[in-house]
């Protein structure tokens, strides 16, 4: 049996800890022991807590090179005999190589780093070592990010495979049913709901949105936006929304926990990012049979085909989000076959199941 210590720096609920959480419930049977090392107060750490997933409480704070932090990790993985630590943010990375290295646990303990965000890595001494001597394998959630890892950090491609994260289809299927939401703000039955889950947060590029919308209103009679996540931009957003006098049109309806039955309720999915690595949330929309139209920012376009699955625009381009958008309420129909079309694409390539098993050979190797 292999133990696997996964470590976290996280503190919200996100992409990320979802993956992490969905790896954990899947392999930690007689094959591998699963262990979490994350801070207590974390979303994720409250959230395995009725899942029999062993715990590591460790508080990772803003200094990633906290020696407390990493001696109590070091002093965990030499007298729990982890074979494996897998890190998946840049603080829980350094922690992690510096508890293997600096305490002389390097040929006991392997370090695998998986890669979320499309995001460049600086070109450097530091970050050459770290990758490419201090780290033993690099997992991506994107070919995408691989192929930035190998073009421009030179990373050998053997090192780096690249394994999407999934979505629990169980959660997600087009039976829901009801109009809470709709009730709760009020939304006439008539109303073209856009919606967009997310943090508030600047990546997301919810200006992009608004200008789309602000493009849309003009065309078309009843249309609105309904966002949902909370975030460090939420009251600067909301400022933008009233200046650019689309108060009317945007519903900020605040973190929510019923994702599948809020998108039951609406009628197109639209992701305004800027950088993505592989959203979990268009999966999601798409299993709910809901019509995407998204930016092709990093990994998307390895889940979304353009025209066939849904409808991909260039980022930082209002008009050609709202032209998505537009002809997905022109043609519904057709709207809808697109969704049906990448609900199966999810089912096939961004299962749970598939996520483990790629994540075990890894562990294996």
């Amino acid at each position: 049996m292999l133990t696997v210590l996964h470590i976290n720096a996280g503190k919200v609920w996100s992409g990320i800890e979802q993956r992490i959480f969905s790896i954990s419930r899947s392999l930690n049977n007689k094959q591998f022991r699963i262990i979490l090392a994350v801070s207590p107060s974390s979303s994720l750490y409250k959230k395995v807590g009725s899942h029999n997933i062993p715990l590591l409480s460790l508080k990772i704070g803003k200094w990633k090179f906290n020696p407390i932090t990493i001696w109590k990790l070091s002093r965990f993985l030499k007298t729990h005999k982890v074979d494996i630590l897998h890190t998946h943010r840049s603080s829980d990375h350094w922690i992690g190589v510096l508890a293997v290295r600096l305490f002389g646990l390097s040929s006991q303990c392997r370090l695998i780093r998986t890669r979320h965000n499309f995001t460049r890595i600086e070109n450097n001494c530091i970050n050459n070592k770290l990758y490419k001597k201090w780290t033993d394998r690099i997992i991506a959630v994107a070919e995408v990010i691989r192929k930035r890892l190998i073009d421009e950090n030179n990373i050998s491609e053997n090192k780096i495979i690249t394994i999407h994260s999934s979505i629990d289809a169980k959660k997600f299927n087009s039976n829901f049913s009801g109009e809470a939401i709709r009730k709760e703000f009020n939304i006439a039955s008539d109303t073209v709901v856009l919606g967009m889950i997310g943090r508030l947060r600047e990546h997301k590029d919810y200006p992009n949105i608004f200008a789309a919308l602000d493009i849309l209103i003009k065309k078309v009679r009843n249309i609105k936006l309904l966002i949902v996540g909370d975030g460090i931009l939420e009251l600067q957003l909301k400022s933008m929304v009233q200046k650019m006098q689309l108060a009317d049109y945007v519903i900020f309806a605040g973190k929510r926990e019923n994702i599948p039955e809020i998108l039951s309720e609406i009628d197109i999915f639209v992701l305004s990012s800027s950088v993505e690595g592989s959203p979990a949330v268009i999966k999601e929309a798409l299993i709910m049979e809901k019509p995407v139209v998204s930016t092709n920012a990093g990994g998307i376009p390895e889940i979304i085909q353009n025209g066939v699955t849904g409808i991909l625009v260039p980022p930082h381009n209002p008009e050609a989000l709202a032209n998505g958008i537009l002809d997905m309420i022109n043609d519904m129909n057709k709207a809808l076959e697109m969704a049906r079309k990448g609900k199966q694409v999810v089912i096939n390539e961004f299962s749970e199941t598939r996520l483990a098993e790629l994540t075990a050979k890894v562990y294996q190797q």
